[in-house]
């Protein structure tokens, strides 16, 4: 009985609350978009909806299986895990499916492996333990300088970056440079090389725009004006905007969205899940979503701040920065003030890769929460 109060009093349950009130929602509301317009009634359960119904299944066991082991044996096998990822993200590009003009994907006879999630995982515990060993070696005057552990960092991540940039898939690409950044700067990176750093990207902006392919042209001039493409590029986002702002202050009711139950949205039980959102519950729904969203990562960025060593500390702000960065960039292209980039919203939109893979960091920063300093 004592054990059992010791674990119990060990659990961070802000955690555990936010987790399966998103996943509860999600599941709710991907019922709800993938529901035949003709059933009336939530059973039988659509095809899409028992299919994520096993997805969030298999996410709590994984996050409970990360959440109840050592954080420390990952980091031990951090290689590994990022080689795998690697490995899988060399054999997609010869051997996987192609959807929309990407080869993301393993497709199998009853679901598809998606294995830029795994290089998240892959990439940011291997970054972690980089930088948590090599920077407490590094000497106050080398860390003002250029830190010495840099390199090796940018060598982690620009791989499979590169490989998942190839598929092409720029936002999960995004992903790992914003989780490797945030851990980069918790762990020494001068100001002044990230001010000089974000100074040359803007000021490179003239020249990656003459790289980019006509399909990604076509999503930055979208984004700037969705109607000038308003039944092709621009369709999609124009749709999901009708639908949250139509559902006002309470929305149109569960199941009964007409933008939803009608699919004039595509994708709208992954990518724009919160159109379904904004239309059925309206601004109240959304506004609740986001103070879960909220206290989830900043009770995140607590638990970085008492975690129990350098390495924990570093793993826990890569997780709520590449979280955070997944859940502004898709509630901001729900809306129009970000481009499309094909990044689902975390524990909401349908998919087993990114589900799997987001419960499981979630785990670790549970796993991480129950270690901390005492």
């Amino acid at each position: 009985m004592y054990r059992l109060r010791r674990f119990l009093a060990s659990l961070n349950w802000t955690v555990l609350a936010c987790v399966m009130a998103l996943l509860a929602a999600g599941w709710a509301l991907v019922l709800s978009a993938t529901l035949p317009p003709v059933q009336d009634s939530l059973w039988p359960l659509p095809p899409l909806a028992a299919a994520q119904t096993r997805w969030i299944a298999v996410g709590v066991l994984v996050f409970l299986v990360t959440a109840l082991a050592d954080y420390h044996i990952l980091l031990r096998l951090a290689p590994w895990i990022y080689g795998t990822g690697l490995v899988l993200l060399a054999l997609v590009l010869g051997v996987g499916y192609t959807s929309y003009g990407a080869r993301r994907w393993f497709a199998t006879r009853w679901f598809f492996i998606q294995p830029g999630e795994l290089a998240k995982l892959g990439t940011l515990l291997l970054v972690a333990r980089v930088a948590a060993v090599q920077a407490a070696r590094t000497s106050p005057l080398r860390r003002r300088i250029w830190p010495p552990w840099l390199w090796a960092g940018l060598a982690t991540v620009a791989a499979p970056m590169a490989l998942i940039a190839a598929q092409p898939n720029l936002g999960t690409a995004m992903l790992l440079a914003a989780g490797s950044a945030a851990i980069w700067i918790v762990a020494g990176l001068p100001w002044a090389l990230v001010g000089g750093t974000a100074a040359l990207t803007t000021a490179a902006a003239p020249v990656v725009w003459t790289v980019l392919k006509d399909y990604q042209r076509a999503l930055i001039l979208n984004f700037l004006n969705p109607y000038r493409d308003p039944l092709g590029g621009g369709y999609t986002v124009i749709q999901s905007v009708i639908a949250i702002g139509s559902g006002g202050l309470a929305g149109r009711g569960y199941t009964h969205g007409l933008q939803n139950r009608l699919d004039f949205i595509p994708k709208h039980h992954t990518d724009f899940i919160v159109s379904v959102l904004g239309e059925e519950l309206g601004w109240i729904g959304c506004l609740v979503l986001l103070s879960l969203y909220l206290l989830l990562y900043l009770e995140g960025l607590r638990i970085a701040h008492r975690a129990r060593d350098f390495a924990g500390m570093l793993l826990a702000v890569g997780i709520v920065a590449i979280l955070a960065t997944q859940t502004l960039v898709n509630l901001g292209m729900n809306v129009g003030t970000i481009p499309v980039t094909g990044l689902p919203l975390p524990f909401l939109s349908y998919g087993g890769s990114s589900m799997i893979v987001n419960c499981g960091l979630l785990g670790l920063l549970l796993n991480i929460s129950r270690q901390r300093r005492r």
